[in-house]
């Protein structure tokens, strides 16, 4: 019993197994040595399990902190998926969207405001755009450089259609509308023809405004001559609008009309310029249809309206065959400046030249002059006192029809 207690304090001491049932038989006495051996081998033994203790120990801490870092770079992972309001152009749910910017795609991505207008106008599309309950859902792909380029030619050529369908004409009639000539003008010259050819006639200015609504001078003068002063005509062949005398006078009365307008006596009337430069800078064609001489009408763009003299074309009374209110003088001009009557503006003064535009198929703004202030307009699609309260844009503009385009 007492071999089998040495014999396990011997093993408690860290000796070999040997050495501790050696120790406990009793066969050979425990030394010095021996006992300073197991001292050394027990210490050894409690160093080695204290370093296997803090090895086990770092183990844990370096998978901790894997896991931690793990878990870190899924959170981070998972940040980087896009939100439900997206900062790109693609996936959208509210009418605001913001757009990183990326050089040389200015085009791809810009800051939207308007929800139902697509990033760079219409058309066409951006393929996958979705639009619920008048909110834009998804804005659709991209439309990158290609259908960029591709989509800025085809509203290129939209704005080319868009422009030439909003093209129009212009039509202004010349006395009374551009200057007012008739009682200042025209009667003036016609008097003084009348002095130089010897005959004792005088007109009036309200027997001239009377006579006014025969169009043309030549027919003017005839219809004096048959229906209000027979007893003037000094000739045996009855007065006709093709009668020698007739042409002779109406040739020296318009001679004397341009060196009244030479001399710069007959002002524009208010607000012409500034209706002419309004259709010009939006592209319209300008004509002045008169039933007065050719000479005469072309005077009076060439004096008072040089500027536009190049480009307005003239339409004049000697032209047709019929004057107005025959619509022949408007038909005409449109068929010359390749222009629709439907498309055509007719600015007049008088009620013999709303029926002429207005049986030519076209629009008519009235202005009314001296003359014809008491006159009726019925059919007219504007009347004003003067050019000077007519708006281009939201008076002339709207008259013509608006095309639309698939």
């Amino acid at each position: 019993m007492m071999q089998s207690a040495v014999a396990g304090d011997a093993m408690m001491l860290g000796l070999p197994r040997a050495t501790a049932l050696a120790a406990g038989s009793g066969n050979a006495p425990v030394t010095a040595a021996a006992a300073k051996e197991a001292s050394r081998a027990a210490g050894a033994r409690v160093v080695f399990e204290s370093s296997s203790s803090v090895f086990g120990w770092a183990q844990q801490g370096v998978a901790g902190a894997a896991v931690c870092g793990l878990v870190l770079a899924l959170r981070r992972r998972s940040s980087n998926r896009k939100p439900i309001v997206a900062r790109g152009p693609t996936y959208g749910v509210f009418h605001e969207y913001k757009f990183r910017a990326k050089p040389g795609d200015k085009y791809r991505y810009r800051y939207s405001k308007d929800k139902l207008e697509p990033e760079f106008g219409v058309p066409p599309e951006a393929e996958g755009r979705v639009l619920r309950y008048g909110e834009l859902m998804k804005k659709g792909t991209p439309q990158g450089p290609a259908n960029y380029l591709k989509d800025k030619e085809h509203n290129g050529a939209l704005a080319d259609r868009s422009a030439q369908a909003s093209r129009g004409a212009l039509l202004l009639d010349c006395d009374g509308t551009l200057v007012e000539t008739e009682r200042d003008g025209h009667r003036v010259a016609f008097n003084r023809a009348f002095k130089e050819k010897g005959l004792d006639i005088e007109w009036e200015v309200e027997l001239y405004g009377e006579l006014l609504k025969t169009g043309g001078g030549k027919e003017r003068m005839t219809r004096y001559f048959v229906d209000f002063n027979p007893k003037a005509w000094p000739f045996e062949d009855p007065p006709a609008k093709d009668h020698p005398e007739i042409m002779a006078l109406h040739e020296l009365k318009t001679k004397l009309f341009m060196d009244i307008v030479e001399s710069g006596a007959l002002p524009l009337r208010e607000g012409v310029k500034e209706l002419l430069s309004d259709a010009v800078a939006a592209g319209w064609d300008l004509a002045v249809c008169s039933t007065s001489n050719e000479k005469a009408v072309t005077t009076i763009v060439k004096t008072l309206l040089p500027e536009y003299a190049p480009k307005m074309k003239i339409f004049a009374g000697d032209m047709v065959k019929a004057k107005k209110p025959d619509p022949e003088i408007y038909t005409m001009a449109a068929r010359e400046l390749g222009v629709a009557p439907m498309k055509c503006v007719v600015v007049e003064d008088s009620n013999i030249g709303l029926r002429s535009g207005k049986a030519a198929g076209m629009q008519v703004v009235v202005t009314k002059s001296i003359y014809t202030e008491d006159e009726e307009f019925d059919g007219a699609d504007l009347i004003v006192e003067g050019l000077d309260d007519v708006d281009f844009d939201e008076d002339i503009m709207i008259m013509l029809p608006q095309p639309e385009f698939a």
